[in-house]
């Protein structure tokens, strides 16, 4: 059996931890991503070599893009080296390139308070908890049936701007319905969120 060649990349920085997190909450980023981090191109190959990162090509309007994203041994280094957890669920890369681009042109204090779908999914089942605490039962089991029909999505991630409004953010693509629309519509009514989108 081959021996598997020696890691080169042994040791991490901030700029790394800057870039793990980036993928680990917006599941695919571009090139000058990474580089907005801190990574130099000689260390992102390394990252690819040691099988952290992996490049995913895709296209976007016509043309052939590349963008990277974090293998399963990534998301294990983000896990162990930054406490990160529940990473958000990879989709297609053109969509997460769209969320990646709202999570970069954030400041890097909020970037902090990127919620990703599985957050915003536990921040609505505290919302549920405090209804009942509340006495209100009625509303809270009206809201757990929405979900379990489908009428009721968590948005792909939920966002705090300068004025610390929470602020839910959708990247649409061609393949939504209308009852998916209104479904994530119906979150951000409950929830009080603000509302953004992008179509892709």
């Amino acid at each position: 059996m081959a021996r598997r060649s020696k890691p080169r990349v042994t040791q991490f920085f901030n700029r790394d931890c800057l870039a793990f997190t980036a993928m680990f909450k917006t599941g695919h980023v571009r090139h000058e991503h990474l580089r907005s981090c801190g990574l130099a191109d000689s260390r992102i190959k390394n990252l690819l070599r040691d099988g952290h990162f992996e490049k995913v090509a895709y296209t976007r309007n016509g043309k052939i893009e590349e963008c990277y994203k974090l293998t399963n041994l990534g998301r294990e280094t983000a896990s162990r080296m930054w406490q990160l957890e529940r990473a958000y669920h990879a989709q297609s890369p053109s969509h997460d390139v769209a969320l990646a681009e709202k999570y970069f042109s954030l400041p890097h204090s909020l970037r902090d308070q990127w919620k990703t779908e599985n957050d915003v999914r536990d921040h609505f089942q505290e919302k549920l908890i405090t209804l009942r605490d509340q006495g209100k039962e009625a509303e809270a089991k009206m809201y757990e049936d929405m979900l379990a029909k489908g009428l009721i999505s968590m948005p792909d991630a939920v966002y705090k701007n300068e004025n610390g409004i929470n602020i839910g953010f959708e990247a649409i693509t061609k393949n939504y319905g209308e009852t998916e629309l209104r479904s994530k519509e119906a979150l951000i009514e409950i929830m009080n969120y603000q509302y953004e989108t992008i179509r892709i």
